[in-house]
């Protein structure tokens, strides 16, 4: 989902580069894309398939919740919060330098993958009906609001925000309810940011949290793979909550994205190397959410061989961050610096 989704920490130019970018969110982010696309696919066939092989009905019918897509969204929330806001920890914000750079950076591959949709004719592709893309409004509401959270910043801080924002998400899908899934999308553009805004202020308590840090605790590989798999399995169990209960994403996601909190933190603060294999996917890992399902419509079609559907449409999506998302993550860049200056009075301090 979306977010930040970029290889660096901010566009922020000027910090120096163990700043700028932090290992274990690419990470982070890989596993959420990846899981998004797992849900996607792979989950809804994954019942038959079990069965087919002799597995127990109750385990096989419980794989289609392996595999998650809102709670992945909630992952790229906060992330993205950690990301837009670390660099602003000690240096002040040129308000408008940001936001226009921002909105470059996410709209130009929303709007392709958008168009791309339309031609497939992938129903609901589109930033009303929200299917993928109501995440990236969300984050259009959190890049241009963020001047304003980091002005209050310097009265109230992020903590205070965070839990504000949770007494109002709560108030808002108590008295707007849910439909039969229990899905916390379904507000519309006007209202989904709301409902989301307590996971996303928490990057910003997270990266408050690692900016005062002068010696992060290490942890071991042995407690990040079971923090990977805690939150996987809570997960899991959301998501069959969601589905079989009245407790549904609506009521549980923000109170999720603690535990990914405590999970992010844990990652930023292994041993980490900048060239392993999930670091190198979550690079991409906007172009993979972004254009997943649309390259699906266009495989499904092209290919009758199920199992080279997942591969295929991953090399496929890594064409599209070459071509669509890489340039125009560029032009951001360059969009900040050529207006930083030009702005330079347009400026929030440091919270």
């Amino acid at each position: 989902m979306a977010g930040s989704l970029s290889a660096e920490v901010s566009l922020a130019e000027g910090i120096p580069a163990s700043q700028q970018h932090i290992l274990g969110l690419d990470t982070v982010r890989a596993f959420a894309a990846l899981s998004v696309v797992l849900a996607h696919i792979l989950g809804p066939k994954l019942p038959s398939v079990l069965q087919n092989l002799g597995l127990n009905q109750g385990i096989a019918d419980f794989s289609k919740y392996l595999f998650t897509g809102h709670p992945a969204v909630i992952v790229f929330f906060v992330v993205s919060g950690f990301c837009i806001h670390y660099p602003y920890t000690r240096r002040n914000l040129p308000v408008i330098a940001f936001t226009l750079a921002r909105w470059m950076r996410i709209m130009p591959p929303a709007l392709i993958a958008m168009l791309l949709a339309y031609l497939l004719h992938v129903e609901k592709y589109n930033f009303v009906d929200g299917f993928i893309l109501w995440s990236i409004v969300c984050e259009l509401w959190y890049y241009s609001l963020y001047p304003l959270f980091l002005w209050l910043s310097r009265r109230v801080s992020f903590t205070v925000q965070f839990l504000l924002a949770i007494i109002l998400s709560f108030s808002l899908v108590a008295a707007l309810g849910s439909n039969q899934y229990g899905a916390g999308h379904i507000y519309g553009p006007a209202l989904n940011w709301l409902v989301a805004l307590p996971s996303w202020l928490l990057g910003c308590v997270l990266a408050n949290q690692h900016s005062s840090e002068i010696v992060p605790k290490t942890c071991s590989m042995r407690s990040i793979v079971l923090w990977r798999t805690t939150v996987a399995m809570v997960a899991s169990v959301l998501y069959w909550l969601t589905m079989n209960t009245p407790v549904g994403y609506y009521l549980t996601m923000n109170l999720f994205a603690l535990l990914v909190f405590i999970w992010i933190r844990a990652e930023i603060n292994a041993p980490k190397c900048a060239h392993s294999l999930f670091e190198q996917i979550g690079k991409w890992s906007y172009s993979i959410y972004l254009f997943h399902m649309v390259f699906l419509a266009l495989v499904s079609r092209l290919f009758g061989i199920p199992y080279l559907y997942i591969p295929v449409i991953l090399a496929l999506c890594y064409l599209a961050y070459r071509i669509v998302e890489k340039p125009s993550h560029d032009y951001a860049r360059s969009i900040f610096k050529d207006n930083r200056e030009r702005f330079r009075r347009v400026t929030v301090a440091q919270g």
